[in-house]
């Protein structure tokens, strides 16, 4: 009985707690009689009253609303990064990656290379990229010009704790180079020799020649002959690669660049190396595109030229007889300079008053003939060779290791290409300096030839036979080029007799190359553009315009462009309207030149009638009624083509951000995905041992 009195003492203690908490926060929370008339009650053992069952909990508070939270991105990316974790499987090998980038290379399908490793790699199969695959898409950034994403990937590549080498340098600085904007390559050009510079990077030759190249086509010609210094100071060798860079870099010096040229081929030729297919193509582009400079700059480089035939005779190497030791011999040529000829003849008239001299010259005369019997016969070849063509120029040639000075006072009369080809030997010298050096021209070496010529037939047809004796092929770009030549010296009649040319050329080679296609020629969209300069008439045109439909090829504004100036420079108004219909039916883009000759004949239209309308100059009504039907179709045509809209120029990057629409051209195109292979761990067995 005690121990039951003390349970209910125990009880009656709780409840009373209970009922003291229930009180104050029934009043509190019930300020309304109707809510607490519609609650159940509920009662205990004790007879107590409850109005809502006491072993629930948290009604007493105000019921909430599951409202959504908008989602974050970064939240979701995360989500999908923690729950889409890649197989194994599903990973390659740097190798594989590096092959699928290739296959997008070759289709010259850059955004979707680096596709590659931005999303497949690193977003979906999360593969930590090697050096080696930032340096082929840097690479490949280098050779369009997108210095942006370059250096992108360049920042991209350290913050991911690689370390860039060598290879990785020389692309950055072929972007530089490659830039649509000289003047954004050199500052970053600039940017990057400091950078290697302060983090104590030795440049390689390559990394050097890439500098040479960069500062060069950017302009900056006076950094690029520094940086041959600074190779030079550093006891690095300067062979005939670096050489021909900074031949290159000498090309965007317009005005004084082939005298900076002619410096550096006689540097080169100081320093004993053999000039090579590039170093002749090169000095042939400097010839085309840059001038001598002044008078001053002109006797500057005769200056160097003497100096140069003074310091650095010829001197082959002959081993003496009875000596251990080879000795140097110059042989004395006919192609030497007046006053150096003066003083060999001195000296020789000197010697023979001697009796004891004269018989140590014959002692030394027949050591040096006997010497001579043991040289190779390539040798002497090649020295008679050089005298050979030495004696026969008329015309100082300055490529030559002993040019003939006296008639160089000639060089203050440059003025044309033609003479500043004749400055390095025109057409048969120029030939002939590269067999004294054992070097086979190329179509190159041809096609930049063609653009120096005389401006005659028989100097192109004179080179279409030095070309078959020297067994090079023509391209359809040799023959573009020529039907140009014939075109801007108006010589329509044969440039048209090219395309015979090229279909004899072509039944030749079908016949002869039956299995190669590749040698086989055919007109493309450049031939077009060419042969529309030959079109005077508007049948002309449509004539052109119809074989092009016939072989599949679409026009563009540069033909249409070539066209339309015909129209104009004969005044034919139904030629020019043809063209401007043409452009507004195809939905062609018109360029700032197209417009330009419209705006121009616009003028020429407007003028001819106010001048007839004041009589100064009285032309027939046919005419002025032409030209107020022309200024009245010219307007509406400008809003129907939406000219302003045409002229903003695109941006040269927009097409490398952006997909590769899927044409006709490219749907034959297929990307092979890399096999997966595994390798089976194969488990070390030794070799059975009896006990």
């Amino acid at each position: 009985m005690a121990l039951r009195g003390l349970q209910i003492l125990k009880i009656l203690r709780n409840t009373s707690i209970k009922c003291s908490n229930i009180r104050t926060t029934s009043s509190i929370t019930l300020p309304d009689k109707n809510i607490q008339n519609n609650k159940t009650k509920f009662k205990t053992e004790a007879n107590l009253t409850f109005l809502e069952d006491p072993d629930t909990f948290g009604t007493l508070s105000h019921k909430l609303i599951n409202r959504e939270l908008p989602e974050d991105d970064d939240d979701v990316t995360e989500e999908k990064y923690t729950q889409n974790i890649p197989l194994p499987s599903q990973k390659l090998t740097t190798r594989q990656y590096a092959d699928l980038i290739k296959q997008y290379l070759k289709h010259k399908r850059l955004k979707e290379a680096i596709n590659v490793l931005e999303v497949r790699m690193i977003q979906d199969d999360r593969v930590k990229p090697e050096n080696y695959i930032f340096n082929i898409l840097i690479g490949a950034c280098a050779d369009v010009g997108y210095t942006k994403k370059a250096f992108k990937l360049f920042n991209d590549m350290k913050r991911r704790g690689l370390k860039p080498t060598g290879d990785t340098y020389t692309c950055l600085l072929t972007a530089c180079a490659n830039s649509p904007w000289p003047v954004d390559g050199l500052k970053n050009a600039k940017h990057l020799r400091q950078l290697m510079f302060e983090k104590g990077i030795e440049p390689n030759l390559t990394n050097y020649n890439a500098m040479i190249k960069a500062f060069g086509r950017c302009g900056d010609l006076p950094t690029a002959f520094q940086i041959v210094d600074e190779m030079k100071s550093k006891n690095i060798s300067l062979r005939v690669h670096t050489l021909n860079h900074l031949l290159a870099a000498c090309i965007s010096d317009k005005n004084n660049g082939l005298r900076h040229a002619l410096i550096v081929w006689r540097k080169l030729l100081q320093l004993r190396e053999k000039p090579n297919i590039y170093s002749f193509n090169l000095m042939l582009r400097c010839v085309k595109d840059c001038n001598l400079g002044t008078i001053e700059d002109i006797q500057e480089l005769i200056d160097v030229v003497q100096k140069t035939i003074m310091i650095a005779p010829q001197k082959p190497k002959i081993m003496l007889k009875g000596s251990k030791s080879p000795a140097l011999v110059a042989p004395h040529s006919s192609s030497d300079t007046p006053a150096q000829n003066n003083a060999i003849k001195e000296s020789q008239h000197t010697r023979k008053t001697q009796n004891d001299d004269d018989n140590v010259l014959k002692q030394e005369s027949t050591d040096i003939v006997t010497a001579e019997d043991s040289v190779k016969i390539e040798l002497v070849n090649r020295s008679n060779q050089l005298v050979k063509t030495e004696q026969e120029r008329s015309v100082p040639n300055l490529l030559s290791k002993c040019p003939n000075m006296g008639e160089v006072l000639s060089l203050q009369q440059v003025s044309t290409v033609q003479d500043k080809f004749a400055i390095i030997g025109g057409q048969d010298d120029f030939l002939k300096e590269l067999a004294v050096y054992s070097v086979k021209p190329d179509i190159k070496t041809f096609t930049q030839m063609l653009m120096v010529l005389d401006d005659n037939k028989a100097a192109e047809l004179k080179l279409l036979e030095q070309m078959k004796s020297s067994n090079v092929r023509a391209d359809i770009d040799f023959y573009n080029m020529l039907i140009k030549k014939r075109c801007m010296r108006s010589d329509y009649e044969d440039a048209k007799e090219v395309k015979e040319i090229i279909k004899k050329e072509n039944e030749f080679r079908k016949a002869r190359y039956s299995m190669k296609k590749k040698y086989r020629l055919q007109l493309n969209v450049m031939s077009y553009g060419v042969l529309a300069m030959t079109c005077k008439t508007k049948e002309d045109a449509e004539a052109l315009l119809h074989e092009m439909e016939e072989k599949q090829l679409k026009v563009n504004i540069a033909i249409l462009g070539a066209l339309l100036r015909q129209g104009i420079a004969h005044n034919q108004f139904g030629y020019v309207i043809y063209i401007m219909n043409i452009v507004k039916h195809e939905k062609i883009r018109v360029s700032e030149v197209f417009v330009k000759h419209l705006e121009a004949f616009a003028d020429k239209c407007v003028k001819e009638i106010q001048m007839h309308e004041k009589g100064e100059h009285i032309k027939p009504e046919k005419f002025m009624a032409r030209c107020k039907t022309f200024l009245k179709v010219y307007r509406e045509w400008l809003k129907e083509v939406d000219a302003e809209g045409s002229l903003q120029a695109e941006h040269p990057w927009k097409q490398f951000s952006e997909e590769q629409p899927a044409t006709l051209q490219r749907q034959n195109i297929t990307i092979e995905e890399p096999k997966r292979f595994f390798r089976k761990k194969r488990r070390f067995v030794p070799p059975y041992t009896p006990r």
